[in-house]
């Protein structure tokens, strides 16, 4: 009994002390919640500032503190992180109209004359970029529309182009068709002596409307429209020059064109050379408008000054290095090396009436296989001209993936054979035909080097003075090669240096030329192709490349082939230096 009691007086003890400490608790929340209310009226922000978390570690221990600190670093590490992504993924810099680019160029300009320009590399530049023509090649070497807006072909021999409505002159009037026909009746006229006069002499030319423009050719050939890329003149301007005047125009060295630049100023020194050329963006073109604002042209005598003055940071560009002036250039990672691809394949041409070991085509594939033109390339050209398998790039449209290629056999062995090769002794040449030479001797072969100059190569080749023939042709954007592989083409004048014939290549190539379906154009150059390689009257060995150089500041270049040098300015106006930023999604 007592004992029960005992256990009774225990709990109720307990149970008075619990009721004492919840009356207590609800003292201590009710105090907290004034102490609060008071802290809360003296600083209203919840979130600590700088002052007062220097008094945090009073609080913590030296592991609290070192912690609270480590995941602080976390989190301001975080949100660089994402704030530096989000900037890459969302802000865009954007090209804007302004500043000045500054090119070099070698030799001076003489006459900006779309009539004369074809003959000179430099007046070709300033034509290019100050008169429209009515087509263009594009950055990969493809003929697109410049001022013409379409082309209509009827029967091979009618070709209809209509010009767009929104050109105009530099000084503001309108370009029309009439500016086009006289453009062309002043080329076929050959008191003028343009160069372009033969191809367009027996090409007629009518006006269909103020827009329109119709050719008659004497006979089909679908490469013609890449005959229309010289720029047209202003009529208004130029019909009362006469022919002896004409190559003497103040308009020669200030023209007024439609292209996407004007003439602004010209700089002359003391002998009266010109020494400057600057343009100016025409606001009023009728394509894309340029973005930047001026563009100046600094000539030099040679390739030496011109380094100069590109190392100097006083030029941002150069309109073309030689091959054997990149080792002159200093500050190379600042610059652009725009490596463009020519219209052009080196070859070595055997004359099989000059030396009749030759004519077994056993032996002349021989020779192509102790060839490795890959190493030739690298040791020669650093590795940046481009291989070459046959007579038309593998950039062109027409050409064939299945041609025969002939690779490098390092075993091949040719007995009891001598050879001359002749190589014209400019730039690499000579390197090339040493290395080659090296390559037919490891064979076997007793090989002779005739090195000449390049007034030499003229009578040379004309006469076919040589067994073997080191030399590079120029095939152009289309693939028409008839003049270099036709069996007509085998005279005096013409430029089958192999003295290649075949009956079916011949048809080919003259059926290919006349049709302008170009599913047709393209199987008949390729089967072309096959034949010709599988024949071997001759090594294709590369196609070297148009090094143009600009400061890494210049943006916005895409080419990779050019078919004339003045080509590399077919996207100028997307070419920029100044940006904007702008938040992408």
């Amino acid at each position: 009994m007592i004992s029960l009691k005992n256990k009774i007086w225990q709990l109720l003890k307990r149970i008075t002390r619990f009721r004492y400490f919840l009356a207590s608790q609800k003292r201590i929340d009710y105090q907290e919640q004034i102490d609060r209310r008071l802290v809360y009226a003296l600083a209203p922000r919840k979130i600590p500032t700088g002052r007062q978390l220097k008094h945090l570690k009073k609080f913590l221990n030296p592991r609290e503190h070192l912690i609270v600190k480590v995941c602080s670093l976390l989190i301001v590490a975080s949100l660089v992180y994402l704030g530096v992504n989000f900037i890459k993924k969302h802000i865009q810099y954007q090209p804007v109209f302004g500043g000045e680019y500054v090119e070099g160029a070698v030799g001076y300009p003489k006459s900006i004359n779309p009539l004369y320009a074809p003959s000179r590399d430099i007046d070709g530049d300033l034509s290019n970029l100050i008169y429209s023509s009515l087509f263009k090649y594009d950055t990969s070497g493809n003929l697109v529309n410049d001022l013409a807006s379409s082309l209509n072909i009827n029967g091979n021999t009618e070709y209809f182009v209509k010009i767009k409505d929104n050109a105009r002159w530099h000084n503001g009037e309108a370009l029309t068709a009439d500016d086009v026909i006289f453009t062309i009746n002043l080329i076929k006229n050959a008191d003028y002596r343009s160069p372009l006069q033969p191809g367009l002499a027996d090409v007629a030319v009518e006006k269909v409307d103020q827009q329109t423009i119709k050719f008659i050719l004497p006979e089909p050939y679908a490469p013609f429209p890449e005959m229309l890329t010289f720029g047209i003149l202003p009529k208004s301007i130029w019909e009362n020059i006469g022919p002896d005047a004409a190559a003497l125009s103040d308009l020669n060295l200030k023209p007024i064109g439609s292209g996407p630049y004007k003439f602004k100023s010209l700089l002359k020194n003391k002998d009266g050379e010109i020494k400057e050329y600057r343009l100016e963006a025409n606001p009023d073109y009728y394509g894309q408008p340029p973005y930047l604002k001026n563009i100046t042209f600094k000539f030099y005598i040679n390739y030496q000054e011109a380094i100069r003055d590109l190392n100097n940071n006083q030029i941002d560009g150069l309109s073309y290095l030689p091959f054997e002036e990149r080792a002159n250039l200093l500050g190379a990672d600042s610059l652009w090396f725009h490596e463009l691809v020519r219209p052009q394949v080196v070859s070595i041409f055997f004359n099989r009436e000059k030396n009749k070991s030759l004519a077994d085509k056993a032996t002349r594939i021989a020779l192509a296989q102790a060839i490795d033109k890959s190493q030739i390339i690298n040791d020669v050209f650093d590795g940046v001209y481009q291989p070459a398998d046959g007579p038309i790039l593998s950039s062109s449209f027409a050409y064939s993936p299945n041609l025969t290629k002939y690779t490098y056999v390092p075993e091949t062995k040719i007995a009891s054979a001598t050879l001359s090769l002749t190589v014209i002794d400019s730039g690499s040449n000579l390197a090339v035909a040493e290395a080659v030479k090296k390559y037919w001797e490891t064979a076997g072969v007793i090989v002779e080097l005739k090195a000449i100059s390049r007034e030499q190569s003229l009578e040379t080749v004309k006469n076919r003075d040589f067994e073997a023939l080191l030399y590079g042709e120029s095939t152009g954007g289309d693939p028409d090669v008839y003049a270099f592989w036709h069996s007509s083409q085998n005279t005096a004048r013409g430029l089958n240096l192999a003295g290649y014939s075949n009956p079916e290549v011949d048809k080919l190539l003259i059926e290919a030329r006349q049709t302008a379906n170009r599913e047709e154009r393209v199987a008949k150059y390729q089967k072309f192709q096959e034949i010709l390689t599988n024949d071997a009257p001759a090594i294709f060995l590369y196609s070297p490349v148009y090094t143009y150089l600009q400061s890494k500041k210049i943006k916005g270049f895409s080419g990779t082939v050019i078919i004339n040098p003045a080509d590399r300015f077919s996207d100028v106006s997307n070419w920029y230096i100044k940006t904007k930023k702008k938040l992408g999604r």
